[in-house]
């Protein structure tokens, strides 16, 4: 099997659930919802989170997240732990998970029955930890009175966006559909404009042997772009103006080393408009399979899909599922887990035989928004349903369960975010998603720090909305060609 082997989509029927694609509506937000968000004295924070704990006071009130690094923070270097005096509470384990199975997902559960002798949870205080920018704050406030799903979604089942306003922001802070929710995931955490960073996206097969794919990632965000900053290039002005640009090249295994694809969705058209340059051709074709729906993830040997990048993602302007949303749920969840940007740690610290290390992770008990996504009948896709929860104080996904066509909990999977609090932006640092069936699990390439020390490249460089420094024309398929190494 090659790293880049295609599987066919084998699933096939499904009943209705909750809220049909065809038939859900939108709505911008009145002023009187407007009025809800805020810093402070409003029912929900900026970004449209419950401000108030929950009643046993497990949770905590919202008060503002992380404001300033700690202090010793040093600017460059990797990301301390702002909680450091923060005690466990305790673990949850093989043996007394079912104590605890309200706050659990079927995914953790899963994993307890799987692996008993080596899966944990070390749960430790609540941190609302999330902040974000001012101008942030106000953005979403002027986007969430304009943005809107575009009428061409409740007559021919296609995606899009219009009255979009640049400068970002949260798209819905207040979804009225799991439409609106799914767009938050993909728009609304603010996670900078521009990265360029090393990772990892390691494959790890039944028996624990590991393959390191080293990937060179490069992302553009230009929904998060003032308009007098965003480029005027045809290629990101098209289709009512690019969402996200995104690039990787393969830098290991040396028989994939060269490979390289740029490309960008769009408010009118979110399939990927991509290209891949071949390094044993030395030609840059167009590559549709990548970013559509349940294809495999560049570099997976098919592991992962497109449909659990951040846990969750639509994958095509046609979507095949009919989606429904549930509020509030709490969950323990990965959540603060700075250990994992230490640059001291090595591949072989993170990555066990079966699952990542557990002793890396901190979990916490948070309200999660939940999106069931149901096939609909007719339509072909590998996961028949696919649910995903995404932390209400981020819009990031933080877990997801992937169903087969005989209704068998086949993948899931857990996302590792973190506040990177010099330049408040929200970033996944990690992730894992697990195979049940054929006991293999694999990451998207995160684990930047330790991937950038391997390699030389260094620190990941995040940048914000006035530093754009990623050579743009990576996503382009005439610029694409220059990339190519060998």
């Amino acid at each position: 099997m090659t790293l880049f082997k295609h599987q066919a989509l084998r699933v096939a029927g499904a009943g209705l659930l909750g809220l049909t694609l065809a038939g859900a509506v939108s709505a911008k937000l009145a002023d009187e919802e407007i009025a809800q968000l805020g810093m402070t004295g409003t029912p929900l924070t900026p970004v449209g989170a419950t401000r108030a704990g929950n009643e046993a006071g497990t949770i905590p009130e919202w008060t503002g997240g992380i404001q300033a690094p700690p202090a010793n923070f040093r600017p460059g270097g990797t990301w301390v732990d702002p909680f450091p005096d923060d005690k466990e509470l305790f673990t949850i384990t093989a043996q007394n998970y079912e104590q605890y199975k309200e706050n659990l997902t079927p995914g953790q559960m899963a994993m307890f029955k799987q692996y008993p002798e080596t899966f944990r949870m070390h749960v430790y205080p609540s941190r609302r930890s999330a902040s974000y920018p001012d101008w942030f704050v106000e953005n979403t406030k002027t986007q969430a009175k304009s943005i809107d799903i575009c009428p061409q979604y409740a007559q021919r089942n296609e995606l899009c966006l219009i009255n979009v306003q640049p400068g970002g922001g949260v798209a819905f802070p207040i979804p009225k559909n799991a439409e609106e929710l799914g767009w938050n995931s993909i728009l609304s955490h603010y996670v900078g404009t521009t990265m360029d960073a090393m990772g990892n996206g390691a494959l790890i097969d039944s028996i624990g042997n590991r393959t390191d794919v080293i990937i060179r990632g490069r992302e553009y965000w230009p929904y998060q772009v003032p308009a007098d900053k965003k480029p005027s290039n045809e290629w990101f002005t098209q289709w009512g103006g690019a969402i996200l640009c995104d690039s990787w090249q393969i830098e290991q295994p040396p028989r994939s080393s060269g490979l390289v694809f740029g490309g960008c969705n769009y408010f009118d058209n979110v399939d990927f408009q991509v290209y891949l340059y071949i390094p044993g051709q030395r030609r840059v074709r167009k590559a549709p399979e990548i970013g559509f729906h349940d294809s495999p993830s560049f570099g997976s040997d098919g592991q992962r899909t497109v449909s659990s990048r951040w846990m969750w993602w639509f994958g095509g302007k046609e979507p095949r599922h009919n989606y429904s949303m549930e509020k509030g749920k709490e969950v323990f969840i990965p959540y603060n887990s700075y250990k994992i940007a230490d640059a001291d740690l090595s591949f072989d610290d993170i990555y066990g035989k079966k699952h990542i290390n557990q002793d890396l992770l901190r979990y916490e008990l948070h309200r999660v928004w939940v999106m069931d996504s149901e096939l609909k009948p007719g339509f072909r896709h590998l996961y028949k349903r696919h649910v995903a929860y995404f932390d209400e104080d981020t819009w990031m996904g933080v877990a997801y369960e992937a169903y087969d066509a005989k209704d068998r909990l086949w993948r899931v999977g857990e996302q590792y975010n973190l506040n990177l609090y010099d330049k408040r932006i929200m970033r996944p640092m990690g992730d894992s998603q697990i195979d049940l069936i054929n006991g293999r699990y694999t990451t998207f390439p995160y684990w930047h720090v330790q991937a950038g020390k391997a390699t030389g490249f260094g620190m990941p460089k995040f940048e914000t909305t006035d530093e754009v420094t990623v050579d743009l024309s990576v996503y382009t398929p005439q610029g694409l060609r220059k990339f190519g190494t060998r």
